[in-house]
């Protein structure tokens, strides 16, 4: 193995670890865009679904005021958390979308070295046969020379 191809093994790895970490990354992040979102819902149902208070009672009108505080900053905070998230996707998934990129480059390159020097070998054998080929002709052509002069 030449040390090209040992560089290019080396980076092939750091690009694949890269790579595959970024896609972890980019999963991590979707998957918590995705609890954001669910929580958002649930807040919201929630919003949707406070019961009305007796029309007579004080104190439940002014619980159900309260309750409808505490989840209307829920939600606010929630959607905070979900933009963060979404800004959070977009940039792991640039970030996978790069290294994934950079993968396939140093792959292609490996690949296209590997068919160089298969290309290479190939040209070896094919002189090294054309050679053997002319020695055996050479010899032929001597032989029969010799035994058509013998005669």
């Amino acid at each position: 193995m030449t040390r090209k191809q040992g560089n290019l093994r080396g980076l092939l790895r750091l690009r694949s670890v890269r790579e595959q970490d970024s896609r972890i990354g980019l999963a991590t992040a979707l998957q918590e865009e995705r609890e954001a979102a669910a929580k958002l819902a649930d807040l919201q149902q929630l919003l949707e679904s406070l019961p009305m208070p007796a029309a007579s009672d004080l104190a439940a009108f002014q619980g159900r005021q309260h309750t409808i505080g505490l989840v209307r900053d829920a939600l606010a905070d929630t959607r905070a958390t979900l933009e963060t998230a979404r800004i959070l996707t977009a940039a792991a998934r640039e970030r996978w979308a790069s290294d994934r990129s950079r993968l396939a480059a140093v792959e292609s390159l490996v690949e296209r070295r590997a068919a160089a020097a298969r290309a290479e070998r190939q040209r070896r054998e094919t002189r090294e046969l054309d050679e053997v080929a002319e020695e055996m002709w050479r010899r032929r052509t001597l032989l029969a020379v010799a035994v058509g002069g013998a005669r």
